[in-house]
């Protein structure tokens, strides 16, 4: 399947990952989407806040919400399938793999398909069941772009209806030259692209190190639909970069309300 590709004028998806991570940062991903500064959220099946996220996400069908894939272990994240159908995605302590031992995994060939057909099949179901329908996925850490990530997902995915997933970034405004990503992203774009229903741009400001992106994002004259991912949190939030994600989220779309620009969901990307 080919990345959809609209005309002008430039259309936006916004997107909050990890929704449900915590109660500080789902309360200020809540805050933007009533501010409507976002579009879409994708869920973490199994964290402190899933359930709040999950709430927001029925009284609020308006909005598209995803899967946020979860394989990697930075707070708390642990599987949702039975531990012992997923040996090899976890340690000897049966938690998630640290995130650059599973890159590394991955990149060996060392992930079975069929575990990880297992886990995500798991994490989707449990969206799915509490009632919330699933418009697309992503992953924490973005590790859906390897390969082993895009066989699972093209093996269970159509079992849901779910043919939507992130691209890969390929907008930056500040040159990343020591990211992988940079320097592999055409090849990983072009397969997520062949295998699913993706945005033909993604930009993920996290990294961004330019306090200027927003503007140079949205001047861009881009063809197609971009998406933007954004992990907002509140001046609290222990992780303070959240909160400069919660304010450059209402500032994009502040800005993009400025211009001849649409703020879609994924819903809307057909």
């Amino acid at each position: 399947m080919q990345a959809v590709d609209l005309k002008k004028p430039q259309k936006i998806i916004t997107n909050a990952d990890d929704f449900g991570h915590d109660e500080d940062s789902t309360l200020a991903t809540v805050d933007c989407f009533n501010a409507g500064a976002l579009t879409s959220a994708t869920i973490m099946p199994k964290m402190p806040a899933t359930q709040m996220a999950v709430k927001f996400a029925r009284e609020n069908p308006q909005h598209a919400y995803g899967v946020h894939l979860t394989f990697v272990c930075d707070t708390v994240e642990s599987p949702v399938a039975d531990p012992h159908l997923i040996p090899a995605l976890l340690n000897e302590n049966g938690a998630f793999h640290p995130s650059n031992e599973l890159r590394l995994m991955a990149l060996q060939g060392k992930l079975p398909v069929n575990q990880l057909c297992i886990e995500i099949a798991a994490q989707i179901e449990r969206i799915v069941d509490s009632g919330i329908p699933v418009s697309h996925v992503d992953s924490h850490g973005h590790l859906h772009k390897f390969k082993p990530f895009v066989q699972a997902l093209a093996k269970t995915l159509p079992r849901y209806g779910i043919s939507k997933v992130r691209n890969v970034q390929n907008q930056y405004t500040v040159m990343p030259f020591k990211s992988p990503t940079y320097w592999m992203g055409a090849f990983w774009r072009r397969r997520i692209m062949n295998n699913f229903v993706t945005t033909p741009h993604f930009f993920m400001g996290t990294n961004a190190n330019d306090s200027q992106w927003i503007q140079k994002i949205l001047a861009r004259p881009l063809h197609g639909v971009l998406e933007v991912g954004f992990h907002p949190g509140s001046p609290l939030h222990e992780d303070i970069w959240r909160n400069n994600e919660r304010l450059a989220c209402l500032a994009f779309a502040v800005e993009a309300g400025k211009r001849d620009i649409s703020l879609i969901s994924w819903n809307d990307l057909c």
